[in-house]
Order: structure tokens, then sequence, then C-alpha cells
């Protein structure tokens, strides 16, 4: 078995386990991003993926959270506080504890080895404004919440930026160390409750990774949910899986120059 077959063999269990819990609380889920996309397109995972990715709106992900230690060991949920004082990103994960995707090293020591295991991410579903003004709003709180975390981020390795990237950079880094990584995640997930609740078109998943700011995905799209095959076991997937597709990927249909088909985790 190659590497990359263990990765999806064991991400197939932990998916599995998820779904038998949340099928147990009457939880609902539905596959996301390149997981939701290699059950349309492939029936599987694409196969140069090595994570998996699912998506809550925001009181499943709740009632989750709190059942989340009846999974079955060595499956662990895994909060974005919780990578031993550091910010790796604002993404709750389940892991298995048994799997590391790669060689330990200093870093993942010191972050509790919690970005070293093999893992499903979960982002949360929010409610955001129509009014597009008051989306961007949102957005660039979100975005500034994002940066001001960094400065707690444990790789300091220096990176090509503009003059204008390395000023925004220092603002927010000087910005975060003025705060505390626990007030951040606060602000964070105060932004993104912001409209909880309120009747809107939209949600975004409010815990994206900053490729993915601003995008937003019509509430009717995830209003039913489809079965649909990966590795020959039915997951849920929202109905709408075209549209928040698209959003995402434009023609997703379409599998990406070869030379983008690389892992981007265990590498």
């Amino acid at each position: 078995m190659s590497n990359l077959e263990h990765v999806h063999a064991v991400l197939f269990d932990i998916l599995k386990a998820i779904d038998a819990l949340c099928e147990k609380h009457g939880i609902t889920y539905f596959l996301d991003s390149g997981t939701l996309l290699g059950a349309v397109r492939e029936k599987d995972f694409i196969p140069w993926d090595d994570d998996a990715d699912l998506t809550m709106r925001r009181d499943d992900y709740e009632k989750f959270k709190a059942v989340a230690n009846e999974l079955p060991a060595p499956l662990k949920l895994v909060l974005p506080n919780e990578y031993g004082g550091y910010f790796f990103d604002f993404v709750p994960r389940v892991l298995n504890m048994d799997e590391p995707l790669r060689e330990e090293t200093p870093e993942d020591t010191a972050q509790n080895n919690h970005q070293n295991r093999m893992a499903v991410d979960i982002f949360i579903l929010d409610e955001v404004p129509d009014d597009e003004r008051a989306f961007k709003r949102m957005i660039f709180k979100q975005k500034v919440n994002y940066g001001k975390a960094m400065a707690y981020r444990y790789d300091k390795r220096k990176h090509e930026h503009s003059f204008g990237e390395r000023l925004k950079i220092a603002v927010l880094g000087f910005m975060g160390r003025c705060s505390t990584l626990e007030r951040i995640m606060r602000q964070q997930e105060k932004n993104s409750l912001r409209y909880h609740g309120q009747p809107g078109k939209y949600f975004e998943k409010s815990n994206t990774i900053p490729t993915e700011f601003g995008l937003r995905d019509l509430r009717a799209s995830y209003a039913q949910s489809v079965k649909l095959p990966l590795r020959g076991t039915y997951f849920n997937c929202p109905a709408g899986y075209d549209q928040i597709l698209t959003t995402l990927y434009g023609d997703y249909m379409t599998p990406p120059p070869e030379a983008e088909r690389a892992p981007q985790h265990s590498n």
C-alpha cells in the first residue's frame, strides 16, 4: 500500500466514525471542499489529496463538539486553541492520534503533534449579511483577526512579500502581540456569530483558510442533503453541491494541471 493509499484508508475510517456519531445524535454534516469534489467526480478521494473536509452549520457543530468524546480511540477532536499556545488556524479537526503524516519535527512537538496527524477538517457555516458592504466589513474583521493570530505562529520563516504586504504583516503582528491568542480567538468567534439566527441568502465558512476569505454560498444549497458514494459508502453531501463546487473551483469536473496534483500536508 502506498503512502497516499494508507492516508485515504485512515481518512475513510475517520469519516465513517464521524458519520456514525452524527447519525446517533441527529447531527447534520456535509462533505466539503476536496472531499465533496472527490465524491462527485471520483466517487473516491481525489488521488493526490491527503486530508478530508466537512462542513457543519454552527448549531450542529456545537452539538458535535459536545459529544465528540464518544469518538472511538485513537480519534480526537482538536480545537484551534489546543496547539500548545501556538496558532495554526481556526479549524477544529478530528485527528487519528496514532497516524502521523511525516517524521516528527520540533514544531510538531511544540504544537502537541496536532498538525502532524491525519485529520478531517471541520468548517463551520455561519450566516452572513446579504448587503455587500456589510459582508465586506465582516470579512475585513475576519482578515484582521487571522493576521493578528499569525503573531502566534510557530513558523517564523521569512517569505517573499511586497512592501505593502510587509507593512500590513508588521502592523497586524504588533496588534497581535498586544493582545493574547485566547482573546483573538474570542474576537474571531464573536465576528462569526454576529448574524447568527438571522434570515438571509448566504452562508460563509467563517473559520476558513485565507485563500477562501470572502466566498459565500447560498443557504439554499445546504437546505437539503443527498447521499453520494465515496469508496462504496454513502455520506451526506449538500444537495446544492454544484453551486458550492463552482464557487470554489470553477470548472470542477476538469482536473487541474498535473503540476498542481500534489499532497498539501504529508509533504
